[in-house]
C-alpha cells in the first residue's frame, strides 16, 4: 500500500486551517499543521511533507523567510510549495514563486480551488534552480515602459536571469498592468512552469479582456496540449513583436 500524500498547512489563522484541513483530508491526504514560520521550518525537518500550503504573513518568521530558509534544504527533503496571498496582492506573488514556489492562490479561497492546485503541483516536474541576476547600478533606469522593453529584449536573447531581476524590481509598479503579467507568463515558459504561465496570461487577461498577446499565447498552449503542436509564436507584446522561441515541449 503506498504511502499517503503528506500536506502541511503553515498559517496563523486558526479558521483558514480548519477550512483547508478539512478540503484536504476529506479526499485523503494526510495533513498536518503549523501556526507560524519556525513551525513549519520544524516540521518539514520532522516530517518531510510532499507539499506545503503557506501563507506569506505569519508571525516569528513569515512565508518569505520560510521560502528563503528552504533554499538551503536538500531538493529531496524540500516540499512543494503553494502560497497564500492577500487578494490583489500581485508583486508578493511575484516574489513568492522567484524564491520557489510552485503556485499561489490569493484569499479567500474555495475547497476546490486548493485542491485542484495541490494536484496540479503534486503533477508537475520540479522547476530547475534559476540563478539572479546582479541587480545593477539602477535597474528601473528609463521608466517603467523602459524596463518591460529591456525584459523583452532579455527574454529574446535568452538573459532569462536577467529579465527575472527586472520583472521583481518592477512588481510594485506594475498594479493590474496587462503586459507585465503576459511577460511574467513568457518567463515561466522558458522555465517548464506552465501553470505559472496559464495562470498569469489569464491575470493580463483579468486586467484587459482583449489583450492580443496574451490571447494569443493562451491559445498556442492550448494547442500544445491538445495536438502537441502549434501555429502561434509566443508574442512578448510590444506591437508586431512575435517570437517564435524554441521551447521545450509543454506538458499543460
Amino acid at each position: 500500500m503506498s504511502k499517503p500524500i503528506h500536506i502541511l498547512i503553515a498559517d496563523d489563522e486558526t479558521n483558514v486551517r480548519l477550512v483547508l484541513h478539512t478540503a484536504l483530508s476529506s479526499v485523503g491526504y494526510e495533513v498536518s499543521e503549523a501556526t507560524d514560520g519556525r513551525a513549519a521550518l520544524d516540521a518539514i525537518s520532522r516530517d518531510n511533507p510532499d507539499v506545503m500550503i503557506l501563507d506569506l504573513s505569519m508571525p516569528a518568521l513569515d512565508g518569505f523567510g520560510v521560502l528563503s530558509e528552504l533554499k538551503g534544504v536538500r531538493a529531496d527533503r524540500k516540499p512543494r510549495v503553494i502560497v497564500l496571498t492577500a487578494y490583489g496582492s500581485i508583486s508578493a506573488a511575484v516574489k513568492a514563486t522567484r524564491l520557489g514556489a510552485m503556485d499561489f492562490l490569493e484569499k479567500p479561497v474555495t475547497p476546490d480551488e486548493v485542491r485542484e492546485a495541490v494536484e496540479a503541483v503534486l503533477d508537475t516536474p520540479l522547476p530547475r534552480p534559476s540563478a539572479n541576476a546582479a541587480d545593477g547600478n539602477d535597474p528601473l533606469a528609463g521608466g517603467y515602459a523602459g524596463v518591460l522593453d529591456r525584459v523583452r529584449k532579455s527574454l529574446r536573447l535568452a538573459q532569462y536571469a536577467d529579465a527575472e531581476t527586472l520583472l521583481m524590481k518592477a512588481a510594485d509598479l506594475a498594479h493590474k498592468d496587462a503586459a507585465y503579467f503576459n511577460l511574467l507568463g513568457a518567463l515561466y515558459e522558458t522555465q517548464r512552469q506552465w501553470r505559472l504561465a496559464k495562470k498569469f496570461y489569464n491575470k493580463a487577461l483579468s486586467a484587459d479582456k482583449r489583450y492580443e498577446p496574451a490571447l494569443q499565447n493562451l491559445r498556442r498552449l492550448y494547442e500544445l496540449q491538445t495536438r502537441g503542436a502549434t501555429t502561434y509564436g509566443l508574442v512578448l507584446g510590444d506591437e508586431g513583436d512575435v517570437w517564435v522561441a524554441r521551447l521545450p515541449e509543454a506538458r499543460v
